[in-house]
């Protein structure tokens, strides 16, 4: 277990009460050991989203997601379930697959031709079958946990881990309202950010730097309308209001006929919901479209961002034209990572020693009180 750079007293600074509480301490966000913690103990055991289930609809479609450094593989079966698999041969260790995503009939190891099938079952070895005591079937890939939930994939690396209804509840009223699963992925961006990955999250949970960061943004969704919702299950998350003359987050603000996402209520057209699903996924449902955002940890100050924009299945027809949504997010997703960047260098600093939380960031403040009983578990062990 390796030794965490900060004290008890320190994270219980972070758990008390907003008014007088202090965020997690700097080294939370560039100690190596703390990132070791968090890759085995939290993103090792928590049930992550990976895909969008329409990614894997057919036979021998496959993502390799980048949980770990050699990844995960999750394909679609012949029989239509779900598999998978950690993307180690179990011959010499060689990864399996490099492709990030495609679709094959079977996984070969490109090392010495081990041929798995999608389910993980070993079908060839050459130069092993005929060895006293070899069993291919003690040899097949080695398996994890995979659900499915409203349209996403997740998979979990524990051994053991909670059925995936479980860990997700209860889930918000808004949220179990909503059809994600029809939903279909209009573009995918992904990059790679110079942060920690906690800082992406925690700038997430709050609007309090609409103003300064995301004038367009403010524009739109005034910090001023904006509100947080606590819990004490896998979500956080927040509302914000349309000014009255917008229909939806875009360019001109502006829907262009696009249908509203199912479910939708009559109130609900006027406002923009954002969910955090602990640890990875973050998502933001607009009137008529959804951004989601998967989280992967890749050091203490760099984290990969999968950033995905779905939109109603009845929107995609001839002449459908997201460009006035695309062209708004690539700008506010510019500016919250250049943000986020620049706060990386500034945590590192001996001239930082850690600060306070303005009133408007009870999510980002419920978001650190969940790591700070993390740190604290394994401090206590």
């Amino acid at each position: 277990m390796p030794r965490l750079p900060f004290s008890a007293a320190e994270l219980g600074s972070v758990l008390a009460p907003l008014a007088q509480a202090k965020p997690l301490p700097p080294a939370a966000y560039r100690d190596s050991a703390v990132f070791e913690l968090e890759r085995r103990e939290l993103f090792g055991r928590a049930w992550l989203a990976v895909a969008r289930s329409d990614e894997l609809e057919d036979p021998g479609a496959f993502v390799r997601a980048p949980i770990t450094p050699e990844g995960v593989l999750v394909a679609r079966g012949a029989d239509l379930v779900l598999y998978a698999h950690f993307n180690v041969c179990r011959h010499r260790g060689a990864l399996v697959c490099r492709a990030p995503h495609g679709r094959t009939e079977a996984f070969v190891c490109p090392y010495h031709a081990w041929r798995y099938e999608l389910t993980g079952r070993l079908s060839s070895a050459p130069g092993a079958e005929g060895l006293e005591g070899f069993y291919a079937a003690d040899h097949g890939l080695s398996s994890v946990s995979v659900a499915e939930w409203k349209g996403f994939v997740f998979v979990n690396l524990a051994a053991d881990p909670p059925a995936l209804a479980d860990a997700l509840a209860p889930i918000p009223e808004h949220l179990q309202r909503l059809h994600l699963a029809p939903l279909r992925i209009g573009r995918r961006v992904e990059h790679d950010v110079a942060a920690n990955w906690k800082l992406l999250i925690e700038n997430f949970q709050e609007s309090h730097h609409f103003p300064s960061v995301h004038p367009t943004l403010e524009r739109i969704t005034p910090f001023a309308r904006s509100s947080s919702f606590i819990a004490d299950g896998a979500w956080l998350g927040g509302t914000m209001e349309l000014v009255d003359e917008a229909e939806t987050v875009s360019v001109d603000g502006q829907r262009h006929g696009r249908p509203l996402l199912g479910g939708t209520s009559e109130s609900d057209r006027r406002k923009v919901y954002d969910y955090f699903c602990w640890p990875n996924l973050l998502l933001s449902a607009q009137p008529d479209y959804l951004l989601t955002y998967r989280i992967w940890p890749l050091g203490p100050d760099r984290s990969r961002v999968t950033a995905d924009i779905l939109f109603h299945p009845g929107a995609m027809l001839d002449g459908f034209d997201p460009r006035d949504v695309f062209e708004f997010w690539d700008v506010t997703n510019r500016e919250d990572r250049e943000i986020c960047e620049s706060q990386q260098i500034g945590v590192a600093s001996e001239g930082f020693g850690g600060g306070r939380f303005a009133t408007s960031e009870d999510g980002t403040h419920a978001f650190d009180r969940r790591m700070a009983h993390f740190y604290l578990e394994h401090l206590s062990a």
